[in-house]
């Protein structure tokens, strides 16, 4: 064979290996088909990009709603697997749900069909864990019941994600526990051999009746953030203690706006993402009461186009050019003003 032909034809071989296709991604759900608090595992592969983060969101059936909403780091391979629970208050819609990964740049969608028929209806099992008995007045919220695989600390008062919550205080708890049996017997199955007492009251301090068990967590820590007074007098009356060793809480529970939220602005303000996606973002630290602000009912009907210079705020503070609580006061803004309709 002619030497230059040879050479022609090994380097048009080296160049296409160059051109060879990423591995492709693949996002799959361990069932079609999912009745209300089944629990669902999600699993996938992605092209690896050492350090990025995957943003996963779970959509309603219109697309109009965030049901669900996670970010973690692949494994070194690429791969991946979550397990989320269908339900609570978004998972209000039977129909087709979409499952978006945000990756690298890249956006990756799955669909899986969603039946607002609890399993429990079709048979006698133990109740959802995660919904609790009906109250005289409204429906309440217990706590999952499964471990955390990263338990925030070794105190068995943190095993349980979410319980108790930063939000509620003691008594609401206690209260709960004395008035409703189920709520009772959930609690005794997961936690044997201790008091709810134990796990959901302040530990005693040198000066009565603080904490109170009246109050909230979070109404302590934001006393101590925002007023200097109270701030002084704490710390007058424990130098050697944190408000989150006083009220026996770690301070990672009291992070006001999650790392995902910032992967939104950063992704919405460099395009990635669409201007629904972000609202569902801000939506959602508005029903976390991360934001305080009052939506009327007409503010709620729909939402109108974002401004464009919202995004440059949103790239400033994904970039750390300004702090949080000015992100937050913007958008409070927004929102009170009806610019952000939620």
């Amino acid at each position: 064979m002619n030497s230059s032909l040879l050479v022609l034809i090994v380097l048009m071989f080296s160049l296409s290996l160059l051109f060879l296709p990423a591995s492709a991604a693949t996002i799959s759900v361990d069932k079609q088909k999912y009745l209300l608090g089944d629990t669902m595992k999600v699993s996938g592969s992605l092209p690896y990009a050492e350090g990025h983060f995957v943003g996963l969101q779970i959509l309603n059936p219109s697309k109009s709603d965030l049901v669900m909403i996670d970010q973690f780091l692949p494994n070194s391979d690429g791969s991946f697997s979550k397990s989320y629970k269908t339900q609570g208050t978004k998972w209000n819609i039977s129909g087709v749900y979409t499952i978006k990964i945000v990756y690298n740049e890249q956006v990756y969608e799955k669909t899986f069909q969603f039946e607002k028929t609890s399993a429990t209806e079709s048979a006698n099992t133990t109740p959802n864990t995660s919904t609790a008995p009906k109250s005289t007045t409204e429906t309440q919220t217990t706590p999952k019941t499964t471990k955390s695989s990263e338990p925030i600390t070794t105190d068995p008062k943190f095993w349980v994600k979410g319980f108790p919550d930063p939000n509620k205080s003691p008594n609401y708890y206690l209260d709960r526990y004395a008035n409703e049996p189920e709520y009772k017997n959930w609690f005794k199955n997961t936690f044997p051999g201790r008091s709810l007492s134990e796990i959901v009251s302040y530990p005693t301090s040198h000066i009565e009746g603080f904490p109170n068990n009246d109050k909230s967590p979070w109404h302590y820590v934001n006393r101590y953030n925002n007023e200097e007074s109270y701030r002084d007098w704490f710390d007058s009356q424990f130098p050697t203690q944190s408000i989150y060793d006083v009220l026996d809480y770690p301070e990672s529970l009291f992070q006001k706006v999650p790392n995902w939220v910032k992967n939104n602005a950063k992704w919405w303000s460099s395009g990635l993402i669409p201007d629904e996606d972000f609202l569902a973002g801000i939506a959602y630290l508005v029903d976390e009461k991360i934001l305080l602000v009052t939506v009327t009912e007409s503010e709620s009907v729909k939402t109108q186009k974002v401004p464009s210079w919202i995004k440059n705020t949103s790239q400033w503070w994904a970039d750390g050019q300004i702090g949080e609580n000015e992100f937050l006061k913007g958008i409070e803004f927004l929102i009170a003003n009806g610019i952000i309709r939620i």
